[in-house]
């Protein structure tokens, strides 16, 4: 009789088992179209099942169940986050959406998951939905990870992205500056990694009025590009100009003026193609600063539509002729607001023009 039970219960456990694996199998044919095969459970969450499992005093058969209960959850969710990223990929952001919620609802902890769903609410604008799953992804990787880990820093940055995006200033500086020291205290102060946070964070202490400050991060992101970057020297080129365009904020039209001959002639080697896309940012960010009257910070930017095009297109190109009409505009506008053209600190919407335009040009 005991070996028959013996039996009997082993028949049972193993029948339940190809049972529960054909279910999970047709609950997870996603990941096998995908053919992306989650990994089972790992062994911390084994022990918190079995702990779980144990409480109640289960027969082997509900311990199996769990189980494979558990590792079904993960592969749907698996299966439904990689369906979400190809969703992405074709930017049917809607269908994206809904796959990451459904892969969360299975797996809440999930950084991976986390981490998507924040890019996807920044996506449409929901800042404060994006930094409530940023926030979480981030404590999850620190807890698994440490603060002392190049991912921490990543999500860091996007952090301050999205505090940046809700105008919350200071903790989108405070957030930076510590990435900043996190890839400092683990790569060294010249690794070209640190160069997008300086001009982040150029950007915010401009928008601060601290100028002394703004030139010294700006002349130590120049640096680095200087010491990494080879014969490409667009984003040497691209920080300097920055610079420049901050020089003329000051009234230190000398040094500005320095730093546009050396732009000029970096973005002047470039390719036809690659000319054309500065010399068009360069054209949209000096109609921005016209808006603004800022006529001091437009001037430059028409002038090297001019050093970039005129030559080689002509003074019919759709360019070179608005560079020229504004350039007229701008002396009249000059004329009219004469004695009138102070210099404040940076307005939030001076601040995402003049650092998120320069990023496009890069």
């Amino acid at each position: 009789m005991g070996m028959q039970s013996k039996i009997t219960t082993r028949a049972v456990c193993l029948i339940l088992f190809f049972y529960l694996l054909f279910v999970g199998a047709g609950s997870v044919a996603a990941s096998v179209i995908m053919d992306k095969q989650a990994a089972p459970l790992d062994s911390g969450e084994a022990d918190v099942a079995d702990e779980a499992i144990a409480k109640h005093d289960p027969t082997p058969s509900v311990v199996l169940l769990e189980r494979v209960r558990k590792n079904a959850r993960q592969q749907a969710a698996a299966a439904a986050f990689s369906l979400g990223i190809m969703a992405i990929e074709q930017k049917d952001f809607t269908t994206a959406e809904l796959l990451v919620q459904e892969s969360l609802q299975l797996q809440p902890s999930n950084p991976e998951y986390l981490y998507v769903a924040a890019s996807l609410a920044f996506n449409r604008g929901a800042f404060a939905e994006a930094e409530a799953y940023q926030l979480r992804s981030l404590e999850l990787t620190k807890a698994e990870l440490g603060t002392q880990d190049i991912r921490t820093a990543s999500l860091m940055d996007d952090l301050g992205t999205i505090y940046l995006a809700q105008q919350h200033y200071d903790q989108a500086e405070r957030t930076w500056r510590e990435s900043l020291s996190i890839r400092e205290q683990i790569l060294g102060n010249t690794h070209p990694s640190i160069a997008p946070r300086l001009k982040d964070l150029a950007g915010l202490v401009m928008h601060d009025g601290r100028f002394d400050e703004t030139e010294q991060l700006l002349k130590r992101l120049i640096h680095i590009l200087e010491a990494d970057t080879g014969p490409d020297r667009m984003d040497i080129a691209t920080a300097q100009h920055i610079l420049a365009d901050f020089y003329v904020s000051r009234h230190r039209k000398n040094e500005a003026d320095e730093l546009y001959r050396r732009v000029l002639a970096d973005w002047k080697a470039a390719p036809t193609q690659k000319r054309l896309l500065i010399a068009a940012r360069l054209y949209e960010l000096g109609n921005e600063y016209l808006s603004q009257l800022r006529l001091e910070e437009a001037r430059p930017q028409f002038e090297l539509v001019l050093g970039l095009l005129e030559n080689d297109f002509g003074a019919d190109h759709l360019y070179v002729r608005g560079a020229r009409t504004a350039l007229i505009k701008l002396k009249s506008e000059q004329e009219e607001h004469s004695g009138n053209n102070t210099v404040d600190p940076v307005g939030d919407r001076e601040l995402h023009s003049r650092f998120s335009q320069h990023r496009e040009v890069m």
